[in-house]
């Protein structure tokens, strides 16, 4: 069993499969958790009951639309970090802050949002915010 303090991280991701790749870019240390769902067996009241720091949504290969439960992720955890990866977002230079909620980013699978991901404190981040 793992002790949560209060340094822990605790991770989401969601992505087509139950287990996330995305989990070997990001540096876990040994007090973070992770949870991995994907889309078709995401569990709300498990997410809601882990209350997640940071939420990576990979939406890479997927051939289903899944903007309703992306959007019930966004209503539900307002306070975590949510990080969406999709090849939509390829022409992005970067990391695109939302300008109506600070806490969403939107990306494609890159070295950039890698790093922002894995940083531990984000005042020093350069990024865009979209309009």
């Amino acid at each position: 069993m793992k002790i949560i303090t209060n340094s822990t991280r605790k991770f989401c991701f969601i992505s087509n499969s139950n287990q996330s790749y995305l989990v070997d870019y990001i540096n876990l240390s040994r007090s973070d958790v992770n949870l991995d769902f994907s889309f078709d067996n995401l569990n709300l009241l498990e997410l809601k009951i882990f209350d997640p720091n940071i939420i990576v949504i990979d939406q890479y290969f997927n051939e289903s639309d899944y903007n309703s439960i992306i959007n019930s992720i966004k209503l539900n955890f307002k306070h975590a970090k949510i990080y969406f990866l999709s090849p939509k977002y390829a022409n992005y230079n970067g990391v695109i802050q939302s300008l109506n909620h600070k806490n969403h980013y939107y990306s494609n699978f890159s070295v950039d949002i890698l790093n922002h991901i894995n940083s531990s404190s984000n005042s020093n981040n350069r990024y865009l915010e979209a309009s």
